[in-house]
Formats: C-alpha cells, sequence, structure tokens
C-alpha cells in the first residue's frame, strides 16, 4: 500500500509538471468562476445587510457591523510579511500632538457631521496614530522589539497589568450588557493602549521623555490660563461662540455652563477645557509635580517666569475649590522635597552631614507649619480634610462604599467596566447610576483581582520612578522622581474621583518612568556598579 501510495505521489508531481507555468493558477481551474460568483453574492449580503443596520439602528449599528471587520483587518495587517526598511514614524510628534489636544480642546465639544459619531480633534489625531501603527509595526520587526522590550521591561508591572486586561475579559460574559461593556473597553483600550505602545517606540531615546513632559506642561500652563478667562466671565469662554458646523451634548449642556457650586458655597469652580471640575482637578493633580519639577530647575530669565506661575497655580487651587486640588498640590510640593531629603540621607550618605541635617530641618519645618496652619484656619480645613460642605459627598461615598462591598459579595468575579451600577451609585434624574470613586468601578467591575493588577500595576511604577530618583544621576534620570508623584496624586485622587478618560495620561506617564529606570539599569551596568544599599537613619547622618 504504501509503494503505491508513492507511485500515485510521483504520477501526480510527473503530471503537475507537464502542465505549463501560466496556466498552473487557481485562473484556470474549473471551481474558480463558481467561487468569484459566491464571493460576489456575499459581498453584496454584507453590503446590503451593513446598509439595512445603519439605516435602521443609525451610527449605534456601527458596533455590529465594524467588530468582525475590524477583527478581520486587524488580523489581516498583523500577517503582513516583514519588509527591509528602516524603523521611521512620526509617531513620537503624533503621540505628542494628541496627548496636548487631549486638553487644549473641550472633549465635549465635536464637530457635527450627520452620520458620523462622535468627532472632535484629538479623536481624529488618534485615529492618524493608529493608522500609522497599525501600518508600520507589523511590517516593522525592530518597531516591534522597541515597544515590547520596554512594555515588558519590568515583569511585576506587566503581569499585573495583564492580570487587570485578563479581568476585563473574564468579565464580559457575566455582564448584564456584554457588548456596553465591550464597547467601553474597546474604547479605553484604543485610548491607552495606542499611546502607550507609542510612547515605548519612541522612548527608545531616552531623551523624549523630557521633551514630551515639557509639551505637556505647557499644555498644562495653557488650561490654567484659560481658568483666569473662565473665572472672569463666569462660563468656559467658547460656550456661546460655538460655530454651527460643531456641537455640544446638549443634555449636558446645562452642567457645563453652570457653577458647578457646592452646597453652601455659591462661588463659581473653574474646570478650564474640562467638562466637570473634578475631572479638571484629576488632571491638575497628575500634571502639578510635573510643573513643579520644572520649575525647580528653570534657570536664569527662566526663573521670573517660575515666580510668575506660583500665583496661576494657587488661583487655580483657590478657584477649583477642591480638595483633590489642594492635596495634591502638598503632595507635589511635600513629596518632592520628601524625596530629596531621603536620597541625601540614604543614598548619599558620603556627604556633607551638615547639610543633610539642613535638609532634613527644613522639610520638618515645612511639614510642621503646614500642619499648624491646616489645624488653626478653618479654610484650610475645608480645602484638605474638608468641612460642612464635603459632608453630603463623604455620606453618598460611604453609601457607595456599602453598596460596593454588597455587590462584590455577591459577584466578586465583576459585572464589567463601563456599565451603570444602580445597587452602588446614586441614580440622578436623568436616571443615570452616578459613583464617585474609580476604586468603586474598579472593584465592582473587574473585582478585587482586576482592581489588584489596575493599582498595583501603578503603585510598583511609582515605586521604580522613587527607586530611580534615589539613585540619579542626572536631571534626565531626576525626572523620574516627579513622575512617580504624578502617578501618586492619580492613585490618591481616584479614591474620590471616577474618571477614565485621564488614564491614557497615567501610563504614558508610567512608561516614560520604565524608560528611565532602563536608561539607569544600563548606565549602572556599563560603569560596574550595583545599586547602593539602603543604610540605617541613625548612620546616615554621621556617615562623612
Amino acid at each position: 500500500m504504501t509503494a503505491i501510495t508513492f507511485t500515485t505521489r510521483a504520477a501526480m508531481d510527473r503530471k503537475s509538471a507537464r502542465i505549463l507555468p501560466q496556466y498552473n493558477s487557481l485562473h484556470h481551474r474549473s471551481w474558480w468562476k463558481l467561487a468569484c460568483v459566491a464571493f460576489t453574492a456575499l459581498s453584496l449580503f454584507l453590503i446590503v445587510y451593513t446598509g439595512f443596520l445603519v439605516a435602521v439602528g443609525g451610527t449605534l449599528a456601527v458596533r455590529f457591523v465594524a467588530f468582525p471587520i475590524g477583527i478581520m483587518a486587524m488580523l489581516g495587517l498583523w500577517l503582513l510579511p516583514d519588509v527591509n526598511k528602516a524603523d521611521e514614524a512620526p509617531f513620537y510628534k503624533l503621540l505628542a500632538a494628541y496627548m496636548v489636544m487631549m486638553v487644549a480642546w473641550p472633549t465635549y465639544v465635536a464637530i457635527a457631521i450627520p452620520g458620523l459619531p462622535w468627532v472632535t480633534p484629538p479623536r481624529v489625531i488618534l485615529g492618524l496614530l493608529l493608522i500609522g501603527m497599525l501600518t508600520h509595526f507589523p511590517q516593522i520587526a525592530e518597531a516591534r522589539r522597541k515597544a515590547m522590550d520596554l512594555l515588558g521591561y519590568d515583569r511585576l508591572a506587566f503581569r499585573l497589568l495583564a492580570l487587570f486586561l485578563i479581568m476585563e475579559a473574564v468579565v464580559v460574559p457575566l455582564a448584564v450588557n456584554p457588548l456596553d461593556v465591550v464597547n467601553y473597553e474597546v474604547v479605553q483600550a484604543v485610548q491607552d493602549g495606542a499611546a502607550m505602545v507609542a510612547a515605548a517606540w519612541a522612548f527608545s531615546d531616552v531623551r523624549k521623555v523630557s521633551r514630551l513632559v515639557q509639551a505637556l506642561v505647557l499644555a498644562f500652563i495653557f488650561t490654567m490660563l484659560v481658568t483666569i478667562l473662565e473665572n472672569w466671565m463666569q462660563h468656559p469662554p467658547w460656550l456661546g461662540y460655538i460655530p454651527s458646523f460643531m456641537k455640544v451634548d446638549p443634555l449636558l449642556l446645562e452642567t457645563y455652563m453652570g457653577p458647578q457650586a457646592r452646597i453652601g458655597d455659591g462661588r463659581y469652580r473653574i474646570r478650564s477645557t474640562f467638562g466637570i471640575v473634578l475631572y479638571f482637578s484629576q488632571y491638575f493633580a497628575i500634571m502639578i509635580p510635573l510643573l513643579l519639577y520644572r520649575m525647580w530647575y528653570m534657570k536664569g530669565w527662566q526663573r521670573l517666569a517660575a515666580i510668575a506661575l506660583v500665583p496661576l497655580i494657587l488661583q487655580t487651587v483657590w478657584f477649583t475649590n477642591a480638595r483633590s486640588a489642594s492635596i495634591a498640590f502638598l503632595i507635589g510640593l511635600f513629596g518632592f522635597a520628601g524625596l530629596v531629603m531621603a536620597r541625601q540621607l540614604f543614598f548619599r550618605g558620603r556627604g556633607d552631614s551638615l547639610k543633610s541635617g539642613i535638609m532634613v530641618a527644613l522639610v520638618l519645618l515645612g511639614v510642621a507649619a503646614m500642619a499648624g496652619a491646616i489645624a488653626s484656619s478653618h479654610r484650610l480645613q475645608m480645602y484638605t480634610i474638608g468641612g460642612s460642605q464635603h459632608t453630603g459627598s463623604n455620606e453618598v461615598r460611604d453609601q457607595q462604599w456599602a453598596g460596593a462591598w454588597r455587590a462584590i459579595g455577591r459577584n466578586p468575579i465583576g459585572v464589567g467596566m463601563g456599565v451603570p451600577l444602580p445597587d452602588v451609585g446614586k441614580v440622578s434624574a436623568r436616571g443615570i447610576a452616578v459613583v464617585d470613586s474609580y476604586y468603586i468601578n474598579l472593584l465592582v467591575g473587574v473585582g478585587p483581582l482586576g482592581f489588584i493588577g489596575f493599582m498595583g500595576c501603578l503603585a510598583r511604577l511609582a515605586w521604580l520612578g522613587v527607586m530611580t530618583f534615589m539613585r540619579a544621576k542626572d536631571e534626565v534620570e531626576e525626572l523620574a522622581g516627579a513622575l512617580s508623584l504624578s502617578v501618586l496624586n492619580f492613585i490618591v485622587s481616584a479614591y474620590v474621583i471616577s474618571y477614565s478618560d485621564n488614564n491614557y495620561l497615567v501610563f504614558t506617564i508610567g512608561v516614560g518612568i520604565l524608560a528611565l529606570h532602563r536608561h539607569q539599569q544600563k548606565r549602572l551596568a556599563s560603569e560596574g556598579a550595583t545599586p547602593p544599599a539602603l543604610p540605617s537613619p541613625s548612620t546616615a547622618l554621621v556617615r562623612r
């Protein structure tokens, strides 16, 4: 039987070889015409099916027809063969433009084009970035290596983030509305993942971390300058002057125009280009350590600009009228001083002990002075600890936590992200369940495991930033300290703010920390040095 099989195969090979090459193709097969007709009929059916769904369901139907098409398109792009060309792409410029426009352009103002979803300039730039990445990375092995080497550099942070992503996928079948959960997760993954991958590719040149931070700081200063005009006009300056080819969500327009004042305090609360004041205060919390770091290292005439920025920062904190902004400012100010003090004590023990003692005394004196000012000032207590104006929000949050623990007890795996939580949040007049803590969203949405993955990844990145600062040799590596404080401020503010559109910013900052940490480890390895051991505080002051 085996011999007959081999003979038959050999005969088939000889028969195939006698066919002329130009006729040995699919076009000359007997079934090819029938396959073409079937493929054309299937394509026409899909076109009619897609058009019918869009005509009936509008843009909401796009999610049904675009999902399989998108999956096949991404698979087809990923299977493209590698090409031998230079790894050059405008990803850094597009990333910087995208991150600047995300805060420079009001996200609630969109271009009104009939038949299209919510289109804003940041989304247009993000679309260009995605198109470039989807055509560049599948064909350039060097680009894939750059991004993956940095994203996976710290295994613990990578595994924690992977745990969060896995839990996002696991909870989809358990959700009440799986399509809404998938839609939210895909949008969030595109917004955050594109920024992270582009940053990982760009930060192979570690100098671009500082350049991107500089662009973000300038955008941050712009948003604070906007608040001056906004506070004078008592509403966002562009509302009332929006051209006809742009639109604002009519259901939220009243909220955007209103003062968003606290109960018992009628003062207008500034929110710059953000629709809600708390969203702006979280952005302020992320960016203020980076601005303070830049102000600290300003030289020459730039010091005059640093002095001018002080009242701008203070007026932003004051008229935001949010504890999250004032606490973030204090963490950024005293946190950076504390990092410098800890580095002088534990990692530079052979320095001048008198200098170390003076530094410790100044930091402790500043902390004591601030604590005394808060204890003696009712207004400072209100801006940090809270007062009667915050009693209502504190009680509502306590009720939400009680409902969250009940929901976790019923379903410890999670119910999905991006869906209303009526058993947890307070239902507003429009029927929307409002949750005041991103911690609750994570715990109920992806369960305790997902929460550990998300917050654990950020905590690990913050710790790497602190350790990089402690062993820093120049300003490039010292930037990791400011980045770690930004991540810390996000973790703190997420306890009282439920908002995910700033996640792209904090994760990009985390990628910057990884880049600086890897740069430092390579430097230490090239110098043949090992990270210094942590000495005891009692010996650090007397070591010479």
